[in-house]
């Protein structure tokens, strides 16, 4: 389950190849590199015959370090000046929707809100947006997301229309995408303004 976590290999930096055995040996597909705890819990990087022992948080500030090349792909519909960085291996997408009224003491209401299943497909991440391909397609632009959290296995991001979507990864790692759609938030947002927060309390 170690990929879960090290979605990149933290050696050679090349991303979904970090994978566990039978065995639960951990090993890099791409560079040979393996993986192990010591009995200090750190995490111990075995190549070459030399290894390198860090903390799963050093390791981890390692491969957040790792910058997504452009990429081609022939079944993204791009729009002019796009370019695009990802795309997703199965996942599902939920869309945020009412789910009645919670009443509490002394008269207390809040909005109660689920997660309904909308399709199933693929995740694209451009420059300009996020675009999932199932049965349909179903585009947000960067301009649209305030947050992009993760919360067990689903990445949840906000949006400016007033409901939340989540995304559920059946073939990698959720932490993945939560770290580049958070990192194409940042360098669409560096350039601009932020004039106002609003936030959302949900129950």
């Amino acid at each position: 389950m170690l990929e879960k976590f090290f979605y990149a290999c933290p050696e050679c930096g090349e991303f979904d190849a970090i994978m566990t055995d039978d065995q639960d040996a951990v090993s890099c597909t791409k560079c040979g590199a393996n993986y192990y705890f010591d009995d200090k819990y750190n995490l111990v990087s075995e190549k070459g015959g030399k290894k390198k022992t860090r903390t799963l948080a050093e390791w981890y500030e390692s491969i957040r370090g790792k910058k997504l090349k452009e990429i081609k792909d022939d079944s993204f519909p791009r729009i002019e000046g796009e370019k695009l960085f990802a795309r997703s291996k199965r996942a599902e997408l939920f869309q945020e929707v009412p789910a009645g009224i919670f009443k509490g003491f002394k008269g207390i209401r809040a909005k109660l809100y689920k997660f309904k299943k909308i399709d199933e497909g693929n995740l694209y991440l451009s420059n300009r947006r996020l675009l999932f391909i199932g049965q349909g397609e179903h585009s947000i632009g960067l301009d649209e997301l305030s947050s992009c959290t993760i919360e067990s296995h689903m990445v949840i991001v906000n949006t400016k229309r007033g409901h939340a979507f989540s995304f559920e990864f059946l073939e990698e790692s959720g932490k993945k995408w939560e770290d580049i759609i958070r990192d194409k938030l940042v360098e669409f947002y560096g350039v601009k303004k932020i004039r106002e927060f609003q936030p959302k309390i949900a129950f």
